[in-house]
């Protein structure tokens, strides 16, 4: 069967086998499918998902194996891996790799870094001067073992089918469908060698809805079971950014901070909720919350941000920025968006403040820093975000920041987290 059948096959609806699918992703590493004709395959996606946990098990595995695999064979304990769909301001990945480690769980992160992706981790840590992101596999494993954490892009060979992917999904408007996004989550985890992952699932106000991360998550703990690798997906909220701050070196401002103990009680609670799982999962003896009381306990010990400081040293970067958050980029003009009337902030729209982010460009400093959450009172002319600017004309960017924030007359109900999956078994009831 020729791979136009194939296309066609799942434009009906119909099931691919495993050898079908085994043929579809061997002609794209092999190059013998046209861009077009990939682009055509993903575009199936937007009518039929994939029916069946067995067949979205069969494409995340090809994702996987499409390369070569970092082999941590000889890494003594379990290897788990935060995965996330990230968004505007998460920089919660960044905290966990430190704090899990800090109680002697190995943890990685595998991230493919995609053109004009500002919510790429690596963006964040890129931030940090003389940090190296770009490891050799024999590198990635070797920090691995040194200091129990490392996060980098992959290399070349490493899942090189889902490196592809991931970019053509963002071309063809197809990166949210549930098995395309639940493949190109977890495919690159498991060829990086990660035995447990805890998988973040956000739904906002642009992004997926509830119904849509449920799906997601539910499908992610159900290939996790397949494959063997302990899986459990939690939805948390993004209709506003994580924690306050969104912009690389603001950002690791407020993980330091966080590390250090302090830190926005959004940020540090998911992280606290996310590492308490991760280390369960990674073998830390005890229950959740045991796990929760010794992180907590690692943030005001100082623990923590002794690993970072040692996490950062180890991929080459300027660790003094951990003692000297202020040595940090920061853009040249600020500008203060204030609260047109009193009440309560009702609403971020998270469209307007992603286009915000845009507008300010990628130039190390630039960003904004949120002063005012979902829920909080706000008085006429209060300062609702500060924005950092490499351009003296400002106005737009500002113009944006106001229109972002909804006021009203009563504080609306708002939740961090909506669900745990844990059990594949949900995915059969």
């Amino acid at each position: 069967m020729q791979v136009l059948d194939l296309i066609n096959k799942r434009r009906r609806g119909e099931k691919l086998t495993t050898a079908e699918i085994t043929l579809i992703t061997k002609a794209i590493v092999a190059k013998e499918m046209t861009t077009a004709q990939i682009g055509a395959f993903l575009d199936t996606f937007s009518y039929h998902d994939m029916a069946t946990t067995a067949e979205l098990t069969d494409l995340t595995m090809a994702l996987a194996y499409s390369g070569g695999i970092y082999d941590l064979s000889d890494l003594p304990g379990i290897k788990v891996a935060p995965l996330s769909t990230d968004g505007l301001g998460d920089k919660t990945s960044l905290i966990l790799l430190a704090l899990v480690a800090s109680v002697g769980v190995p943890i990685l992160q595998v991230v493919t870094p995609l053109a004009n992706e500002l919510t790429n981790p690596l963006a964040r840590l890129a931030a940090i001067p003389q940090l190296r992101t770009q490891l050799a596999a024999d590198e990635f494993v070797t920090t691995l073992k040194q200091v129990n954490v490392v996060a980098a892009a992959p290399v070349a060979e490493l899942a090189p089918l889902q490196q592809q992917l991931a970019q053509l999904e963002l071309e063809t408007d197809t990166a949210e469908e549930p098995a395309l996004l639940t493949s190109r989550l977890m495919s690159l985890a498991i060829a990086a060698g990660a035995d447990a992952l805890v998988v973040d699932i956000k739904t906002g106000n642009n992004g997926l809805t509830l119904q849509q991360a449920q799906q997601v998550a539910k499908l992610a703990v159900a290939v996790g079971a397949e494959v063997g690798r302990q899986t459990l997906a939690v939805i948390s909220d993004l209709n506003q950014p994580i924690g306050d701050a969104v912009g690389a070196s603001w950002e690791l401002r407020e993980v330091i901070a966080t590390l250090k103990g302090g830190g926005p009680a959004d940020l540090r609670e998911l992280v606290l909720s996310l590492g308490a799982q991760l280390a369960v999962l990674g073998g830390y003896l005890g229950t959740v919350a045991d796990a929760r009381e010794a992180l907590t306990a690692n943030l005001a010990n100082g623990q923590a941000l002794a690993k970072f400081h040692e996490w950062i040293s180890a991929q080459g970067g300027d660790a003094s920025i951990v003692e000297q958050p202020d040595l940090l980029a920061t853009a040249e003009y600020t500008a203060t968006a204030r609260a047109p009337r009193s009440g309560y902030i009702a609403a971020w729209d998270m469209a307007q403040l992603s286009q915000l982010r845009q507008l300010l460009g990628a130039t190390a400093g630039v960003g904004f820093v949120l002063h005012k959450k979902i829920g909080d009172s706000v008085e006429a002319g209060e300062t609702l975000a500060t924005i950092y600017s490499a351009q003296a004309e400002i106005q737009p960017a500002l113009k944006l920041g106001q229109q972002a924030a909804t006021i009203a007359d009563t504080a609306p109900e708002h939740r961090l987290l909506y669900d745990v999956i844990d059990s594949a078994l949900e995915q059969a009831e």
